[in-house]
């Protein structure tokens, strides 16, 4: 008896010797989350879910009313938090201080993100939501550059304009228009001059009957500006158009047979092809109206009773632009020669060279992956959105330089 009592209680002490003790939780931890800086004063983001996730647990927690997070006691960890907030194009738009091109159908994702993020001691943090707006068609690569072909001489027509789907939703490109502002030297209309229109050296129509030419959820639609053809066959660091969804044809009834004509309907001089400068300026957007353009006013430029007239849009009618400056030697860009507001672009970017010939692209920045479907960055500024890429592949987004 002696004996089993001893046995008995060597199993107790084991047992209980390798139980293993439930740590002291956390207690009061708080979370404050930071709206940008738009954001009317009175919204808060309140009564959302906030997750905190590890190997071992998950936990889900709500914001208060005056979005602050509240945790009354949690297991010690390493922790990823994270947070969303979707709302509508129309609902942005009403709950913040600026005015934004944004459209009503559009998606706009307020989100943060903390990785790897330690919880051994009760400590206040706070966390900035970042913005993604998922306009429904950005313009995502711009190449003008040209480069040098094989025989070392230069190479200027390869340019081509990347339209992306950033949107969840199928798009159509039917009826909507790809543009290009004027270009003169001097400047004939500044954008700090012209608070409401940009006045266009060039618009192109694209066709359809609504539902023609449909762009997927984060796919992509490829136009030559000049020339749909595979033009390493002449310049072997050149780019393949022969697959471009549309090409503005260099004369009427030339170029690519296989590709879609994209026709120029407006333009300030007698140039069919869509005239990407090889060197810029080139200030590229989309828009879009039910109205008929050819009944909007066209002007000489400030000063002028001939020459070049320039149809003017009305910022209105936007739903993406790009600002690419001439890159000036020894004195890069100048700001004061943007034919874009704030409100189309608040930046502007620009290739290194200065005239060109360097087969460099102005290209949009990952933002990250929902869904599976790549989202591009769209703060509304290509100073922080754009990045300059050296041999650019049409449609392909698998460029490590587009996650910086």
């Amino acid at each position: 008896m002696k004996r089993i009592l001893i046995i008995l209680a060597s199993i107790t002490l084991l047992f209980f010797g390798c139980t293993r003790e439930e740590p002291l939780q956390v207690k009061n931890m708080k979370i404050e989350f930071e709206l940008p800086s738009n954001f009317k004063p009175g919204i808060k983001y309140a009564n959302k879910e906030v997750v905190f996730s590890s190997p071992y647990k998950t936990y889900k927690f709500t914001t208060d009313v005056n979005g602050v997070l509240t945790i009354p006691e949690i297991i010690p960890d390493e922790y990823t938090i994270n947070t969303s907030w979707e709302i509508s194009g129309s609902e942005y738009k009403s709950i913040i201080t600026t005015n934004e091109l944004i459209e009503d159908k559009a998606t706009v994702l307020l989100r943060a993100t903390l990785s790897n993020y330690q919880v051994f001691t009760q400590k206040d943090i706070k966390m900035a939501l970042d913005m993604i707006v998922m306009r429904s068609l950005l313009i995502s690569k711009v190449y003008f550059s040209g480069t040098k072909d094989d025989a070392n001489r230069n190479y200027i027509v390869d340019s081509f304009v990347e339209i992306f789907n950033n949107s969840d939703e199928t798009v159509y490109a039917d009826g909507k228009y790809l543009a290009l502002a004027e270009s003169m030297s001097p400047a004939a209309y500044l954008a700090k001059d012209n608070p409401e229109y940009i006045y266009t050296r060039q618009i192109c129509r694209f066709p359809g009957n609504g539902t023609t030419y449909p762009i997927l959820p984060g796919k992509s639609i490829v136009i030559a500006a000049r020339g749909a053809r595979d033009h390493r066959t002449s310049a072997s660091t050149s780019v393949n158009l022969a697959d471009a969804d549309f090409e503005v044809k260099d004369l009427d009834g030339t170029g690519n047979p296989d590709v879609k004509a994209l026709p120029v309907i407006s333009s300030s001089t007698s140039i069919k092809f869509f005239n990407l400068i090889t060197g810029a300026p080139n200030a590229v957007f989309i828009f879009e109206t039910d109205e008929d353009i050819m009944q909007w006013p066209e002007y000489f430029a400030p000063g002028r009773t001939s020459g070049e007239r320039f149809r003017r849009v009305p910022i209105t009618t936007v739903l993406d632009g790009v600002e690419c400056l001439k890159n000036n030697a020894g004195t890069g860009p100048d700001v004061n020669l943007k034919r874009f507001q704030d409100i189309v672009d608040a930046g502007f970017t620009f290739i290194n060279a200065s005239a060109g010939y360097v087969n460099e692209s102005l290209e949009r920045k990952i933002s990250g992956v929902v869904d599976g479907r790549i989202v591009l960055k769209d703060s509304n500024n290509s100073t922080q959105d754009f990045i300059i890429v050296s041999g650019p592949v049409p449609r392909n987004y698998d460029n490590p330089l587009l996650l910086k």
